[in-house]
């Protein structure tokens, strides 16, 4: 009796997942499943790489199977003819398989056949990839939405909160206007580190002082009141890090002077880093301004950072304090500086 596979070629292009085998033993389809393609790695990984017809009469002779032999011969498989599954444009996007319990080899007529299921399958294959494509399309749209709508209302909500904390100290209209101006210029400044670092891959290094001093400028660091402070070595981060740590700190920076400690005059925020041989540890801890409560769903920008540590291979803690928040960011080495 014959038993069919249908193994799809995953997005990295390097791997083949299991699509549909219902007649193959499910220890099998397990130990296959995500399988490297390559010439040489069985009928379907030799068929994937190649984007030929692969027909091996016995699988315990051949070459090809050296790596999957003794998995195929426990579970009685002797012969696999593996076709690849090609898109429109001779994309491979897959393989279809036939499996035989005894040596057989195929005659015109199964070569025919199993190749003109390869073509049948194909068609659904990219149908369904296409639509696949379609939903991250929609669903990237929509994350994009997201984001801008998030980005304006931090927007409206960082000039309100700066209006208010400089109109005790304003000596005038102009003046209020002034320094509120120069705020909102400097805010714009530490924006452009997030988006024009987000593309930057060259090999350039900026050092955290540097980074935060940018970020947290506007906000009030360096300011005679020394509400943001500032502790730490001298560590380098890479230009493919930087744009991360910059939404990081940008997002709780915004979220102390909309929420947090910079909403009120006494309020302050210290940031300290430590270069350790594991990596780096950052703590961001603001005081003096309403107690922290965790909030009850989460938002975008939680999300926001939440996804990029994982991308930074970080972690982040949020310790919501009546003293205020503090959080803490553990770095590994790799992340830092690679």
């Amino acid at each position: 009796g014959m038993l069919a596979s249908i193994l799809l070629l995953t997005e990295d292009g390097e791997h083949l997942e299991l699509g549909d085998a219902p007649s193959l033993p499910d220890a099998y389809n397990n130990a296959i499943d995500r399988m490297a393609i390559g010439d040489g790695e069985g009928s379907c990984g030799t068929a994937a790489a190649t984007g030929r017809a692969v027909f091996v009469d016995d699988i315990a002779t051949d070459p090809r199977w050296a790596d999957f032999r003794d998995l195929a011969l426990a579970h009685g498989l002797r012969a696999c003819w593996s076709v690849p599954i090609k898109a429109g444009d001779g994309s491979v996007l897959g393989t279809f398989a036939n499996y035989y319990r005894h040596p057989r080899q195929p005659s015109d007529l199964d070569r025919k056949i199993i190749e003109a299921i390869a073509l049948t399958t194909s068609i659904a294959v990219e149908r369904i990839r296409l639509e696949r494509m379609r939903i991250r399309a929609e669903e990237a749209r929509a994350l994009v939405l997201e984001e801008l709508q998030h980005r304006v209302k931090n927007a409206f909500a960082l000039a309100q909160s700066l209006i208010n904390l400089n109109v005790p100290a304003a000596l005038s209209a102009r003046d209020l206007a002034d320094k509120v101006s120069g705020k909102l210029h400097a805010i714009a400044s530490a924006q452009d580190i997030i988006v024009r670092n987000g593309s930057d891959r060259s090999d350039e290094m900026t050092s955290m002082r540097t980074l935060l001093a940018t970020i947290l400028g506007p906000l009030g660091y360096g300011d005679a009141d020394n509400r943001i402070s500032l502790n730490g070595d001298d560590q380098m981060v890479a230009a493919q890090t930087l744009s991360g740590l910059a939404m990081v700190f940008h997002e709780l920076a915004t979220n102390a002077i909309k929420y947090g400690a910079l909403t009120t005059a006494r309020g302050t925020v210290s940031i300290h880093w430590l270069t350790t041989p594991e990596g780096l540890e950052i703590e961001w801890a603001e005081s003096g301004g309403p107690p922290a409560s965790a909030p009850q769903s989460q938002s975008f920008g939680s999300r926001l950072v939440a996804s990029t540590a994982r991308q930074l291979n970080s972690t982040i803690d949020y310790n919501w304090r009546a003293e205020g928040l503090l959080v803490k960011i553990t770095m590994p080495s790799a992340s830092v500086t690679d």
